[in-house]
This record gives C-alpha cells, structure tokens and sequence, in this order.
C-alpha cells in the first residue's frame, strides 16, 4: 500500500486528528486576517492555538499507531 493512502487513512481514521485539523484551520485563518489588517495582537494570539494543533494531531497518531499495533497482533 502506497505510503500516501496510508497517512491519509490513518488522519482520517483518528478522532482527534479532525479536531486538530479544524484549530489549525482556525489558527491559520487568524494569523492571516491579523497579518493582513495589521493586527498583530490577533495574529500573535492566534500563534497560542498552533501547539495545540500539534499536539492534537501527535496524540491522536499516537493513539491510532498503537490501536492499528494491538490490532495487528490480536
């Protein structure tokens, strides 16, 4: 199986990557809002929501690696 369908299936497959998803989505967003009206007090704050994307999206792998290995073994 190509490396690509299996990150995509594995992204898709965990239930806290789609939360992750949807903060950077936002963080993103508000960065480039603020970064375009000369805001850089929302800009900045929007900085505060990309570790918790990142460590959204490291917990959720985290967990979906080690719910594919236990199943792998059953």
């Amino acid at each position: 199986m190509p490396l690509r369908i299996t990150v995509k299936r594995r992204v898709l497959g965990c239930r806290l990557c789609l939360p992750a998803l949807f903060t950077a989505g936002i963080a993103t967003a508000a960065i480039v809002i603020g970064l375009l009206t000369g805001d850089m007090v929302s800009a900045l704050g929007a900085f505060l929501l990309v570790p918790s994307a990142i460590l959204l999206f490291a917990i959720g792998l985290k967990r979906e690696t080690t719910a594919l290995s236990d199943h792998r073994t059953h």
